[in-house]
This record gives structure tokens, sequence and C-alpha cells, in this order.
């Protein structure tokens, strides 16, 4: 009786996962290229100081289908098939949502903490030079293209060039430009996921995985409840962050697809 009982429960677990209908909030080809990014497997060295897969994937949607967000995670070192797939993926996602230390706490790292400098200074390069990746992250790729906005700086930018200066210290701040700027973002809208309240850096995962993840999953909240934003985004960010941020969205009504 209790294995009949588990078993209607996967069941039912499983019908409700697959219960997403991706057509609603995405093409055949975003879902096709998706899928693809999602079977990529690192090789070499990679695998071994990286892990095995190059982009951690998770698709959620509202109840009735209503809304979806994409969250790509990477480690944002890539080799040249990996960064060729995520100039694909930004190419086909025209609302994308980057990660980003703000500049205040960028500055605070640089004077204060030397441990979190070093790992994302010159650890990070060394990876690169170990496991031959000089590509870059997704996010890099994301800023060339279209209308960005950057995390605590007075800069809009419009293909890398800047094109306003504006403080956008808030995800408020980033949607009252929007109206007036808009029609520049043909190529792309990128919306900076760590504009907020300063939250005082550590090594720790209480900073790095969990108050980064509240303020991330806040502000893609807010972007998604204003008029002037619409689409699919694809949420770029670093692949540890997917799980505490799904998590987070699920106890905003959203829920998980499997696709």
């Amino acid at each position: 009786m209790k294995l009949i009982s588990m078993f209607i429960l996967l069941l039912a677990f499983s019908a409700q996962a697959k219960d997403c209908d991706l057509s609603k909030g995405m093409s055949k080809k975003q879902i096709k290229i998706l899928k693809r990014a999602n079977k990529i497997h690192r090789i070499g060295p990679n695998r071994t100081l990286l892990g095995k897969k190059v982009y951690e994937i998770d698709i959620l949607s509202t109840t009735g289908d209503e809304q979806f967000v994409v969250l790509l995670g990477e480690a944002h070192i890539k080799g040249p098939r990996s960064s060729i797939m995520g100039k694909r993926l930004v190419s086909n996602f025209k609302l994308r949502m980057l990660e980003g230390i703000p500049k205040a706490e960028s500055e605070y790292i640089s004077n204060n903490n030397d441990e979190l400098n070093d790992a994302l200074g010159w650890q990070r390069v060394l990876a690169r030079v170990i496991t031959f990746n000089f590509f870059g992250s997704t996010i890099s790729v994301a800023q060339k293209k279209g209308l960005s906005f950057l995390p605590g700086y007075d800069a809009v930018m419009l293909n890398k060039e800047v094109i306003s200066r504006d403080e956008t210290d808030t995800a408020d701040d980033v949607l009252a430009l929007l109206p007036d700027l808009i029609d520049k973002s043909t190529k792309g809208l990128n919306l900076p996921l760590e504009v907020g309240e300063f939250l005082t850096p550590s090594s720790n995962e209480s900073y790095i995985l969990e108050a980064r993840n509240v303020r991330m999953a806040s502000n893609i909240i807010t972007y998604l409840d204003h008029e002037d934003v619409s689409g699919t985004p694809i949420v770029i960010l670093g692949s540890a962050h997917n799980e505490g941020i799904a998590k987070l969205l699920e106890t905003n009504d959203f829920k998980k697809c499997e696709f």
C-alpha cells in the first residue's frame, strides 16, 4: 500500500512538472536552443575544475503559464564551443537580466576583503589560462548587444557605448528611464539584477548565495510586474545561484517546468 501511495505521488509530481506549455512564452527556436545548451558537457581539465555541465538551466512559470522565466547559470568561464552557444542564447532572447555586483559593493571588496577580491580577480584570470578559456562570460556578450544599465553606475549604454548619464540605484530607477529609452532596445534589453540596497560583502555564503539571491529574485519580480517589460526573460548568472533563486521564485507563485 505504501509503495502504491508513493507511486501515485510520483505520478502526480511528474504530471505537475510537465504541465508547463512552453510554447505560450517561447518560440520553438528558443526552446530548441535551451535544450541544446542544457546538453553541453565539459571535457578535459575544464570538467575537473569547473564541473560536468557548462550551463545549468531552470525554466519556471506562473500558474496558467502566463509568465515564464529562464535561469541560465554558467561558470562565467567557457571555451569556444560554449562561447558560441552563449552568443546564440543572447541573440534569441531580447529580454535579459544580468548578475553583477554593484559598484559600491565592488569598491568595498577591493578595499576591505582581499580573499573575495582575489576570487573575483586574479584567481578567475588564472582559471581561464589553465583551462584555455579566453572567451569571457555570456553576461559580457549580452552587454555588447542592446540597452544596458550597470548596477550602481551612472551610465546607460547602447551596444557598449554610453548614451546617457543617469543614476540607477534601484530597479524602480531603471524602470523610470525605460519609457524614453525602450525604442533603443531593438537588439535586446539588459536589466541589472543587483540594483538595490547595499549589502556588506563577505566571503561567506550568507552574502554570496543568500543575501544576493534575495536581492536578485526581488528584482526579477519587480521587473516582470512592470508594464514596460514584456516577454520571457533569460536571467544570466553564476550557476551556484540557480537553486536559491528558483526556490525564492517558487515562493512567489512560480513553478519549475520540465523541458
